[in-house]
């Protein structure tokens, strides 16, 4: 009997070390920068395999959040107006542990002066077991193989339409929308939280813990979305700053301020800014980091020439994208 267990147990521990070598030869096989590339990334793993593609040591500040906060930040405005290099690092409904791990990513060939840190996933928990989530981040951290798993799909419905500008996507959609300067008054819908969960918490420290060791400096924001802020959520944002000791910029109350228009700098109803709101967004950090005056205005150094010919094509693309998004150019392309 204890033979037999022995076997199965010398099986299993086989099976286990087979496995981890496969997994390690298939991911040294993976290139995740050719596929995107080829326009085979177009995923929540977009930005963070598109900044793989950087020059090592190249980029001062990291914008790391979902969508509310990749949607209103646009590195090449940021080049234009302070020849600073920034990059958008994060994806579409992001957790606070996948934030974690899209960090230390960004981080592998890189050391960014400032984090640039949307307040949104501090109030967003996983739908399913957490358990889950914590056991597969680190298993798609380690082995690119699981992470990009899904190219196959690729090969059936074919190459994306995104143009991703150091992870920002063009969107001048404007939408009719007309919001109250007053919205942090509202009650949010009663499945949204407005305190930070202890687990979101826990992943925020770890997120500090390792800037501090990286010398990065965090900055927390919230932008100015009444579908998504009210004066709860803002007060729960301002307690964590305070007692983590990181700095916070309350943009969702300073919409008015930071010249965020009663209609048309939103590409929906009050959730995402266009591209317009974007701009004005990015400025306001602009000013922020300047003052501060840590960074330096990269503009006349020629190695970072190629940051120069993407901005004009970047505005050639704005132009050429007037009142659309790239899902308006990706129906087209399905007609």
């Amino acid at each position: 009997m204890t033979d037999n267990r022995i076997r199965n147990a010398g099986r299993v521990i086989l099976f286990c070390i087979l496995f981890l070598v496969l997994l390690t030869v298939f991911s040294a096989a993976v290139n995740p920068t050719k596929w995107f590339d080829d326009k085979r990334i177009q995923d929540r793993n977009a930005r963070i395999t598109q900044m793989m593609e950087q020059r090592e040591g190249s980029i001062d500040i990291l914008n790391l959040g979902d969508s509310l906060s990749q949607s209103a930040f646009t590195p090449m405005e940021l080049w234009r107006q302070k020849g600073y290099t920034s990059f958008n690092v994060g994806m579409d409904g992001i957790l606070m542990p996948e934030a974690y791990y899209a960090l230390k990513e960004a981080c592998a060939d890189q050391n960014p002066r400032y984090l640039l840190m949307e307040a949104l996933p501090l109030f967003r928990l996983p739908v399913n077991n957490d358990m889950q989530i914590l056991i597969s981040q680190p298993l798609y951290h380690r082995f690119a193989f699981l992470k990009y798993h899904s190219l196959w799909k690729t090969l059936v419905e074919g190459r994306g339409v995104r143009i991703y500008h150091k992870g920002y996507l063009i969107n001048r959609i404007k939408n009719d929308f007309e919001f109250d300067p007053a919205y942090l008054d509202q009650e949010l819908k009663e499945d949204k939280l407005t305190e930070i969960p202890e687990f979101n918490r826990c992943w925020f420290e770890r997120i500090q813990r390792y800037c501090d060791g990286q010398g990065i400096q965090i900055i927390l924001y919230s932008l100015p979305s009444p579908h998504n802020y009210n004066w709860k959520r803002v007060r729960s944002i301002e307690a964590l700053a305070e007692e983590t000791g990181v700095p916070y910029m309350d943009l969702s109350s300073r919409a008015k301020e930071i010249g965020i228009r009663k209609t048309g700098d939103f590409s929906d109803r009050g959730d995402h800014l266009n591209l317009d709101g974007a701009v004005k967004v990015t400025d306001t950090f602009g000013e922020y980091l300047s003052e501060a005056g840590e960074l330096s205005d990269h503009r006349p150094d020629a190695a970072y020439s190629d940051w120069n010919e993407e901005l004009g094509e970047y505005d050639k693309l704005v132009e050429q994208m007037e009142g659309i998004s790239f899902y308006h150019v990706q129906q087209e392309q399905k007609k």
